[in-house]
C-alpha cells in the first residue's frame, strides 16, 4: 500500500465515523507522517496497523453509541454465517429424527431446543445445515434459514423436525462447547 492509498483509506474510515473520528484523527495522521518521511517498509507496516487500529477504535466507539453502520441498518441486511456441511440432496442420509424449537443465540447461532418449557440451555442441540443453506434476519428481526434456492424454510421460534445424524465436530463455531452437532441431512425446501 503506498502513501496515497494509505491516506485515502484513512480519510474513508474517518468519513464513515463522522463526529467520532476527531478522537482518533491525530493518531491516524501521526501514523501516516512517518510514511512520508521515511518511506520504509517498517514505517508502512506501522501506518497500516495504525489505520486498522483507528478503524477498530472508531467502530467500537460508534457501536457503543448506537451509530455504527451495522447497528443502524435494518436487521434483514445483516449477514449471518451458519455452520454448513457438504451434504446435499441425493447424498447418503442418516435417518435419525431430531425435533424441537429453533432458537438463536445473540451472535446468530441457530440451535434446536426441546419444546418442553422445562428445557434449559444444556439441552440445546447445535445444528449443521446442508450445503448452500444461508441465514438472514427477517423484517421482524427474527432469524430465518434459507434453502439454496432462496426460499425461507424455517424461522426462529418455529417447531422443527429434521432428519440426519449426530456427528463429532472439532469446530468451535456455533457448537456451544459441545463435541457433537446434529448434521441435517434433509432437503428442507422439499420436506418429506
Amino acid at each position: 500500500m503506498n502513501q496515497t492509498e494509505l491516506e485515502q483509506e484513512l480519510r474513508a474510515t474517518l468519513a464513515e465515523a463522522g463526529d467520532r473520528a476527531q478522537v482518533v484523527h491525530d493518531l491516524g495522521l501521526r501514523a501516516v507522517r512517518p510514511v512520508r518521511r521515511r518511506r520504509t517498509w517498517l514505517a508502512s507496516a506501522v501506518a497500516a496497523a495504525a489505520v486498522a487500529a483507528v478503524a477498530v477504535v472508531v467502530a467500537v466507539n460508534a457501536s457503543d453509541h448506537g451509530t455504527s453502520e451495522v447497528a443502524s441498518s435494518p436487521p434483514s441486511s445483516r449477514p449471518v454465517t451458519i455452520p454448513t456441511s457438504s451434504w446435499k440432496p441425493g447424498d447418503f442420509a442418516d435417518q435419525a429424527l431430531r425435533s424441537g424449537v429453533l432458537r438463536v443465540t445473540p451472535e446468530g447461532c441457530p440451535y434446536l431446543i426441546p419444546a418442553d418449557p422445562r428445557a434449559s440451555l444444556k439441552d440445546r442441540t447445535p445444528l449443521v445445515w446442508p450445503a448452500g443453506y444461508t441465514a438472514r434476519y427477517a423484517a421482524d428481526g427474527k432469524l430465518e434459514i434459507l434453502a439454496p434456492n432462496g426460499t425461507a424454510v424455517v424461522h426462529e421460534g418455529d417447531n422443527l423436525a429434521v432428519g440426519g445424524g449426530l456427528y463429532p465436530t472439532s469446530s468451535k463455531f456455533c457448537t456451544f462447547g459441545q463435541s457433537d452437532a446434529f448434521m441435517i441431512m434433509e432437503d428442507l425446501a422439499h420436506p418429506r
